[in-house]
């Protein structure tokens, strides 16, 4: 388990296992003051397994920005560099809503909670599920 004390712009993380799957759990605003500390957090994610399954809890986060968007593109790229998947679990109405304008529901496969975005990864028949 791994972890980051909130930094002056209030974000925090958290990484920690479930069923074989690295849950990576955010906490606060993810935007340009915390787009690098939420890159630190993946980076600690996909360390944990080769290839890295990755869960991306993002049910405390409570905005995102374009920053934050582009966070989410790149933690995305740097799971697939790896070899793994991610996939975006707990999102909030208004997240959901900024990847939907934006078509980058498309690009993310999305869970309601941790334990069904760990089983999407984990299904042998590598269903998906993009973000509604």
């Amino acid at each position: 388990m791994m972890h980051a004390d909130a930094d002056e712009s209030g974000f925090s993380w958290i990484v920690t296992q479930q069923d074989g799957v690295a849950v990576l759990s955010a906490t606060g605003d993810l935007d340009l003051a915390s787009a690098d500390e939420f890159h630190h957090g993946l980076s600690e994610a996909i360390a944990q397994a080769a290839p890295p399954l990755v869960v991306a809890d993002m049910g405390a986060v409570e905005f995102c920005d374009s920053s934050g968007l582009n966070a989410l593109i790149r933690a995305s790229n740097a799971v697939e560099s790896a070899g793994g998947r991610l996939v975006l679990s707990g999102l909030r109405p208004r997240l959901s809503r900024l990847l939907l304008v934006t078509g980058l529901d498309k690009h993310f496969a999305a869970a309601d909670d941790v334990a069904a975005a760990a089983s999407l990864l984990t299904s042998p028949d590598d269903a998906r599920t993009t973000c509604a």
